[in-house]
């Protein structure tokens, strides 16, 4: 038989081995395109929603109504980003953003799926779909959509470093570069990446020996202290600050007396509190996922080490919020997902010693409902990401027709003066500030980068009178000037 009878006709084992390789190749594009699809995803990353603090990152230096990102430096240490919006951010646009992040997003869950694959998380094809699902629509990570413009270097950030993980696996000193520069990227563009590489790289050292594992811990908080010490250099060089100084929104309380300790305390259980009451049902997929593998000795030596990444995780938000009485908001905790999908995900691995009829049985049932409680998370996921991203794209639907309405003009006649009124009340309210600022921008947007002004004196006047007409009144001619048309900020969204 020749050689190249042999190269094209693989038989036996090695067929059976390589066809469900590239079925599995094509399976992982087909199911992040097709939860793309079924999340709604696509709307967001071809008509994105902006949050007001993301336009800064969207737009030149100077534009008005928009924070320069150079703010972000000193207040969050995001020195990637500005360096990711001067090459970048500010010469394109906030859907070549959204599809950037939306893309990057899709590049990381393929990774995430990858390093399961490798270590021994191999399903069934249909199983397997679910799982790459459940991967994708994590309920938290969907609240970080709305802000392509700062976020896009970090999730390129955890993508790259996730496919990377596999090769720096294989050798001591390659991980110890990763678990260098990964976290260390991760701090200067959205710290909370950082926690989903240590999970991951815990993930694919499988039942390694505890001092591997102790070995990448160290080796992570090390690239997160040399990330928050370069940052912190950074500011010190450029501004003669080392250290951040805190937004006043995060109502910073250090540890100074005993009486900080406790408000502290109270802060994060009230916050840790909310989280969990939040997405209880996420919770109670973990718990069962951890008690199924606890029971099960293949899995309970992998388990184990999972929990100690949580437990890094958990620890350093009670550290951050004990010491600055700051809390990381839900949308931050992006490890909270993973608790439940990860210890599901290992009850699915095939790597399993042959056991006693009994126990082939409990192997049998501990797969089932494992596969259940991956149903479970697949199909909220989905409902999660589709319930927020329709509710920002109703209230971006919104906002554009009343800037549309509030704008238009007949062709060839000046077009008219745009002012904004929002009650007093509400606009003191950072919920108010935020929507006001969306209405700002979605006006931006309408008349090519003329941002409106708040109305002053009788017109602010004339406009609550007028109130219940409508979002959109004809204040009439400004002198022989121009038409002046008010818009009133509607109530903020029930979502914000």
């Amino acid at each position: 038989m020749s050689t190249q009878s042999i190269a094209s006709a693989p038989t036996g084992r090695r067929a059976r081995v390589l066809a469900p390789r590239s079925r599995r190749r094509l399976l992982v594009p087909m199911v992040v395109a097709a939860a793309f699809l079924v999340t709604q995803g696509v709307a967001q990353a071809v008509t994105p929603f902006i949050r007001q603090d993301d336009w800064g990152f969207l737009l030149p230096a100077g534009s008005p109504g928009a924070v320069p990102p150079s703010y972000y430096n000193l207040s969050e240490g995001r020195w990637l980003n500005t360096a990711w919006w001067f090459l970048v951010g500010q010469h394109g646009t906030p859907t070549t953003a959204a599809l950037t992040y939306a893309l990057g997003y899709a590049v990381l869950v393929a990774g995430m799926w990858r390093v399961l694959h490798l270590s021994g998380v191999r399903p069934g094809p249909v199983v397997d779909a679910v799982l790459g699902i459940a991967l994708f629509a994590s309920c938290v990570w969907v609240q970080l959509l709305y802000w392509p413009g700062a976020l896009t270097p970090s999730v390129l950030v955890a993508a790259a470093a996730v496919w990377l993980l596999p090769w720096a696996a294989c050798s001591r000193r390659r991980l110890g570069l990763w678990l260098l520069f990964g976290p260390m990227a991760a701090v200067m563009t959205y710290p909370p990446v950082g926690v989903v590489l240590l999970v991951f790289a815990v993930v694919i050292l499988r039942g390694a020996p505890w001092r591997r594992v102790l070995f990448v811990v160290g080796g992570w908080v090390t690239g997160l202290g040399v990330g928050v010490g370069l940052a912190y250099t950074l500011n010190w060089i450029t501004e003669g600050h080392f250290g951040l100084q805190l937004a006043a929104w995060r109502q910073a309380n250090p540890l100074t007396s005993l009486d900080a300790l406790v408000a502290n305390a109270g802060r994060w259980l009230a916050a840790t509190g909310s989280l969990w009451a939040t997405q209880w049902w996420v919770a109670l997929v973990g718990l069962v996922g951890i008690v199924l593998g606890w029971r099960d000795a293949a899995v309970r030596p992998r388990l184990q080490r999972l929990l100690v990444a949580f437990a890094v995780a958990a620890a350093l938000d009670v550290a951050q919020s004990l010491a600055m009485g700051i809390v990381t908001e839900a949308r931050g905790q992006l490890w909270t997902w993973l608790v439940a999908l990860l210890p599901v995900a290992l009850l699915l691995g095939a790597d399993r010693r042959p056991r006693a009829a009994d126990g082939v049985v409990r192997d049998r049932l501990a797969s089932r409902v494992a596969t259940g409680l991956l149903v479970v998370l697949a199909v909220g996921g989905v409902l999660a990401w589709r319930t927020d991203i329709g509710q920002h794209q109703a209230t971006r639907q919104e906002y554009a027709a009343i800037a549309a309405a509030a704008t238009a003009h007949d062709a060839g006649t000046v077009a008219p003066v745009v002012v904004v009124y929002q009650d007093r009340a509400v606009r003191d309210t950072r919920s108010g500030r935020l929507m006001a600022s969306t209405m700002f921008m979605a006006v931006r947007e309408e008349q090519g980068g003329v941002v409106p002004r708040w109305c002053s004196g009788v017109e602010c006047r004339d406009l609550a009178a007028r109130a219940s007409s409508g979002p959109v009144i004809h204040l009439g001619p400004d002198g022989p000037g121009p038409e002046v048309v008010g818009i009133i900020v509607p109530p903020p969204p029930s979502w914000i």
